[in-house]
Order: structure tokens, then C-alpha cells, then sequence
């Protein structure tokens, strides 16, 4: 008897402390990743879920349901449209067959807090809502460039002609201008592609590479840097319409603390990585001549300009004036 009257006060407490440590959330929302689960670009992600989670006292969760093991990458935003995910954090240049101006916030440069009070992201989310039926909620990536990653040491632009690049149409109107060939695919598969030389090179961010253990499989990094990267935060417009206003401004306070938290975050990381890559594993980080270097750097803008601006009948020639104050920040 008196084993039993033990065992049932253990369960009440058991049961009374599971229900005061752990209160059940108000609200669930299932959550979703472009990238691997430990993929340095999901860190605004990460930091997203514990501001929701902090802001709302634990009345709202974030739970995330998986990356890439779950759906291509290419295809995750079929999932907000359905359902499945409330919230995806993925990149616009996954999505150009839904949402074509995807790409073009890439082209945008400065802070994330200049594009919202220039109303930039409102604006990309109207967009975004007209063709896919899903809300841009924030970008949570920070101040990130992109570069050109290489099996082979390169001197000039011209050894650029012939290459095979991984990319994404982000990068197509610079490997065109190049002279290179570029081939998509999920950066999942680019370490095959490049241990069965299938490509010679990759455009990525300028951080990455150390996490996946691609530099196993290339020798240089080139300079200068261009474009910034925009990671999306994509959220189920369906979700959205049913939540209260005070949750609405929760998650959007929760983004906006997420930006402004990212800089200094991925600043870090570069200058990590970079330092990592080079003494530890002998990455060579090649400076491009000057003349070289400025060419580059316009052949990113000028030439993914003329490429894009015609894709969006609607809205191209528009958001190409409203990045015009965003140049050279």
C-alpha cells in the first residue's frame, strides 16, 4: 500500500512539474530550412525561433520539421503554399520559376534595417504575396557577399572562359558575361560535382564552404566580393490571416531584432572562416588586379541588371530605380 501511494505522489509531482516547467504553447508553428540543419545560413533562423519563443513567454513555438531530407530544396516553398511549413527559411533564388524579381534583392546593398525603412521588403512581400500566396517575413542573413570559389588558381577574368560554375540564377548574368557555363544545383550535391569534375568552381557566399567541407575540394577564393546575400524568411500567408494583431507583431518584432542581431553575427563567421581556410588548409585567397577586380564588380550589377530588369515586365524597371539609393553602401 504504501509502495503504491508512493509511486502515484511521484507521478503527481512528475505530472505537476512537466505542466510548470514546460507550459504548453498557445500557438505551434511548423518550420522549415533550405540547408542542412547546422548550415551556418540558418543561424537567423535559430535566432528567430528563440526571439518568438523569448518575446511570447513560451505561448509561441517555432518547431522545426527538417531541411532538405524532407523536400528538395528547390521545391520547400510548395510546402508554405500547402501548409505543410508555416515558416521556410530559404533564399529567392530557389524560387525564380514562382517569383522571378527573387533574385533581384540580392542587388540591393546595405543593412536590412535601410531596406525596410525604404520600404524595400514591404514592397518585395507584396510581390511575393501576389505570385505565391506566401509572406516575405524578414532577412535574417546579415551583411554576406558572395564570391567565386575555384578548383584552379585564376589571374585574370579570362580564365573564367570555359569554366563549369555551380550557381543558382543569381549568378547566370555574371558567369555569362564571364564566358563561363553555369550549372544548377542544390548545394548539397556540389562537393560530388567537384570530386567527379563535373564543375570547376562555384559561386557561394563567402562563408560556407569550411562548414560543408567543400574547401576539401577546391584551392582558391577569389577577390573581390559582390552582391549580398539575402536569405528569406518565408511565412504561410494562410497562417498569417488567422493569427490576432498582437501575434502579428510579435513575429514581426522577432524578425526585425533578428536583422539587426545578424551583422555582427556573420561578421565573425567571415573573418573565422577565412582565417581557418587559409592556415589551416592552405585555401588561397586571390586578389584580382585592380582593373580586373572593378570589372568584376560591375559585370555583378550592370550585367544582372540587363538580365532581370526584362524578366518582370511588371515590376522590373520599378525596382530597379528603388535600389538605385542602395548602390555602393
Amino acid at each position: 500500500m504504501k509502495a503504491a501511494l508512493h509511486c502515484i505522489a511521484v507521478l503527481f509531482a512528475l505530472v505537476l512539474f512537466t505542466a510548470t516547467a514546460a507550459p504548453a504553447a498557445d500557438l505551434v508553428l511548423s518550420g522549415g530550412t533550405a540547408w542542412k540543419k547546422d548550415f551556418v545560413f540558418n543561424d537567423g533562423f535559430w535566432e528567430f525561433k528563440r526571439r518568438v519563443e523569448k518575446l511570447s513567454g513560451g505561448k509561441i513555438e517555432v518547431r522545426w520539421k527538417g531541411g532538405p531530407e524532407i523536400a528538395p530544396a528547390f521545391e520547400m516553398l510548395s510546402l508554405v503554399q500547402r501548409g505543410v511549413l508555416d515558416v521556410l527559411n530559404s533564399t529567392g533564388a530557389y524560387f525564380t520559376d514562382k517569383m522571378a524579381e527573387g533574385v533581384f534583392l540580392d542587388y540591393f546593398e546595405g543593412p536590412v534595417s535601410g531596406l525596410r525603412e525604404g520600404g524595400v521588403i514591404d514592397f518585395f512581400d507584396k510581390i511575393q504575396q501576389e505570385r505565391t500566396g506566401v509572406k516575405l517575413l524578414g532577412l535574417p542573413s546579415g551583411l554576406v557577399s558572395y564570391a567565386i570559389f575555384t578548383r584552379k588558381p585564376v589571374k585574370t577574368l579570362a580564365d573564367f572562359k570555359g569554366m563549369k560554375l555551380r550557381g543558382t540564377p543569381t549568378y547566370l548574368p555574371i558567369a555569362d558575361s564571364l564566358g563561363a557555363s553555369m550549372i544548377r544545383m542544390p548545394y548539397s550535391d556540389l562537393y560530388a560535382a567537384l570530386e567527379r569534375g563535373v564543375v570547376d568552381g562555384y559561386f557561394f557566399p563567402v562563408i560556407g564552404t569550411l562548414g560543408a567541407k567543400i574547401h576539401e575540394q577546391i584551392c582558391c577564393i577569389v577577390k573581390p566580393f559582390f552582391l549580398t546575400v539575402r536569405t528569406w524568411l518565408y511565412f504561410s500567408l494562410k497562417t498569417w490571416n488567422k493569427l490576432t494583431p498582437e501575434q502579428q507583431k510579435l513575429l514581426t518584432d522577432a524578425v526585425i531584432e533578428t536583422e539587426e542581431w545578424a551583422p555582427a553575427h556573420y561578421d565573425k563567421f567571415i573573418q573565422a572562416e577565412h582565417d581557418t581556410l587559409v592556415s589551416k588548409h592552405g585555401i588561397q585567397i586571390i586578389e584580382l588586379p585592380e582593373d580586373e577586380g572593378k570589372r568584376l564588380r560591375e559585370i555583378a550589377y550592370e550585367a544582372s541588371w540587363k538580365k532581370f530588369v526584362p524578366v518582370s515586365p511588371q515590376y522590373g524597371k520599378q525596382i530597379r530605380e528603388l535600389a538605385r539609393p542602395f548602390e555602393g553602401k
